[in-house]
C-alpha cells in the first residue's frame, strides 16, 4: 500500500508512472481519497467502518480542541464532531514518520503511535477515540 500512496503522491507531483501496481496486496483497504501529498488524514471512524468523515492536517496540533471532522470522500459519519478524543484511523501522504499522542502538548508519557510514511492505519487501542494531539517526527 505504501507503494500505491508513494505513486499518487509521485503523480500529484507530475511525474508518471507507467507500471502497474495493481498486483500488490494491501494490509488493509486504503480509504477512498481524502488528502493530497504533504496531507495527513485523521479519520473518525476505522477502517472496518469506512472511515467517515476526515480531519485533514497540514501541520503539526499540540491540541485537537476545537477542530472538527467535516464530510470527505469516505462520507459524513462523524462530521462535526471535535477530533480531539474522536479518531480511530489515519492516513499519511507525508515523506516522514506522523505521530498521534494520547495527551496534548505532543506527551508521549501515556501512549502514542507512530505512522509510517504514507500509510493507512487504525489506530491502536490505547489511542483510539483517545487522540489529543499529533505531528510529524
Amino acid at each position: 500500500m505504501r507503494v500505491k500512496k508513494f505513486v499518487a503522491a509521485a503523480a500529484v507531483a507530475g511525474s508518471v508512472l507507467a507500471v502497474g501496481l495493481s498486483t500488490a496486496a494491501p494490509a488493509m483497504a486504503a480509504p477512498a481519497r481524502d488528502c493530497t501529498y504533504g496531507q495527513v488524514c485523521l479519520y473518525f471512524n476505522s477502517s472496518s467502518y469506512g472511515y467517515g468523515a476526515v480531519y485533514i492536517q497540514t501541520g503539526d496540533v499540540s491540541n485537537y480542541a476545537g477542530k472538527y471532522f467535516s464530510g470527505g470522500a469516505n462520507g459524513s459519519n462523524g462530521s462535526g464532531v471535535e477530533v480531539k478524543n474522536h479518531a480511530a484511523a489515519v492516513d499519511s501522504w507525508i515523506a516522514s514518520n506522523f505521530r498521534v499522542y494520547y495527551n496534548s502538548g505532543y506527551d508521549c508519557s501515556v501512549a502514542c503511535q507512530t505512522v509510517a510514511p504514507y500509510d493507512s492505519v487504525n489506530l491502536n487501542s490505547q489511542l483510539k477515540n483517545n487522540n489529543a494531539s499529533g505531528r510529524v517526527v
